[in-house]
């Protein structure tokens, strides 16, 4: 029979399946189940009357696909088995592969362990939250460089920051899922699709603002302070009631935290895991056994280490900031912080902006970019190069000065640069 649209919609069922050739190319059928389901097909042969191979391949249901589309799918099917290509294991191998959520899930378990625990839970976000909504389902090897750029933009309209860390972590995820053999070698989805640009996010606290910072921690440590409105409001909605609105003395590990982390420049949660055994308070030394950057070496200075050795020691405890019981450490001070930076009117200022703070203060005194890098842990260098330009300061003073002696020179004066604050002054004829 040749097969046509008429012909296909005429069949009815029946107890059992059944197939119907098509006359016009030899293996194409449909079949038609007892419900009435109607499918295409092609029955491919390879080899002699003794030794003959049979299969049969499901190219498509009717009303999906149009009786074209499946008479051209079949045909490519039918020459490339001719040619000696598989496609019967081809089809099962894509039946059985991976999709992309059961990967992600290998991924992070194997990664928990490369990473740091912060690292670890921003993948985890980034895959719950973008990642796997929009490409959990696909098959790993299928996902398309152009659905990547779709999603990227998508997301970019709204965050193209969260938009450039998520593409960042596909792209982390597929050159592993490379040396897993879980997709081809170079076809990594990602390639070509084009970051968004990004503004780095530099706030620095100026000596006014630090000095107001600097009252505010006093005040919460012996007295209190009020919470954040704005965090406050959150609570009221969680909990269905105001919150309580007396004030007491904040947490003082968690205000000696928040000021170790401004003199130190260390990142939060290095901070907030110190062990005293990790110390060396007699040569200012700290071994950090894991960080971002893996294992760290840090320097500190005498105003960090005097608020370690000021800190109340909890028996039993080993960490210096220690938690609610003995062995865990002091899990945030967000709550604090927000409620200190509202007091101190730095509202949009971040807990990460301290360490800002305490490199640009490094380098604008003179303190080499290298050098800084160490101080801050820093494994690559180019993270330390965003505050070169903070050395610009000295250098303006430096030439300003040399500039100023050789034009009195030039004019057969002889004049002594002071400085006032900054400011350069030229002294008396001498």
């Amino acid at each position: 029979m040749r097969l046509t649209i008429q012909t296909i919609r005429a069949l009815k069922p029946t107890n059992k399946l059944f197939w119907v050739e098509d006359d016009t190319l030899p293996g194409f059928r449909v079949g038609v189940t007892p419900r009435g389901v109607k499918t295409f097909a092609v029955r491919l042969r390879k080899g002699g009357r003794a030794n003959r191979r049979d299969t049969m391949q499901r190219v498509g249901r009717f009303g999906v696909l149009t009786l074209d589309q499946a008479r051209t799918e079949a045909r490519s099917l039918l020459s490339r088995w001719s040619l000696g290509v598989d496609v019967a294991e081809e089809h099962r191998a894509t039946r059985e592969a991976t999709n992309i959520a059961e990967l992600a899930h290998r991924f992070l378990a194997e990664w928990a362990s490369r990473r740091s625990a912060g690292t670890v839970r921003e993948y985890r976000r980034l895959f719950k939250v973008e990642i796997l909504p929009a490409f959990g389902n696909v098959v790993a090897r299928d996902l398309s460089r152009a659905k990547v750029a779709r999603w990227h933009g998508k997301i970019g309209t709204r965050a193209p920051i969260v938009a450039n860390r998520s593409l960042r972590l596909l792209r982390t995820f597929y050159r592993w899922a490379e040396t897993r053999g879980e997709v081809p070698a170079g076809t990594t989805p990602t390639k070509g699709v084009q970051f968004f640009p990004e503004s780095p996010r530099e706030r620095f606290l100026s000596p006014a603002e630090l000095e107001r910072l600097g009252d505010v921690l006093n005040q919460a440590e012996q007295s209190g302070i009020a919470p954040d409105p704005k965090r406050a409001g959150y609570a009221k909605r969680r909990a269905g009631k105001a919150p309580s609105v007396k004030t007491r003395p904040a947490n003082p590990w968690g205000v000696a935290a928040l000021r170790f982390l401004l003199f130190s420049g260390w990142r939060e949660q290095e901070a907030l895991t110190l062990r005293w055994d990790a110390l060396d308070v007699a040569n200012g030394r700290v071994v950090l056994p894991t960080t971002k950057t893996g294992r760290s070496n840090r320097t500190l200075g005498r105003a960090a280490l005097e608020i370690l050795e000021a800190v109340p020691r909890v028996d039993g405890s080993p960490f210096v900031f220690p938690g609610r019981t003995l062995d865990v450490p002091l899990k945030e001070i967000k709550h604090l912080w927000h409620a200190v930076r509202h007091a101190s009117k730095l509202d949009e200022v971040r807990l990460h902006d301290l360490r800002h703070t305490f490199a640009s203060a490094a380098v604008e005194g003179g303190t080499p970019v290298f050098t800084t890098g160490a101080l801050l842990g820093h494994r690559d260098m180019k993270s330390t190069s965003r505050y070169a330009h903070f050395a610009d300061d000295p250098l303006k003073r430096e030439a300003d000065r040399v500039s100023t002696t050789l034009a009195a020179r030039l004019d057969g004066r002889v004049v002594k640069v002071l400085e006032f604050g900054g400011k350069i002054a030229r002294g008396a004829r001498q």
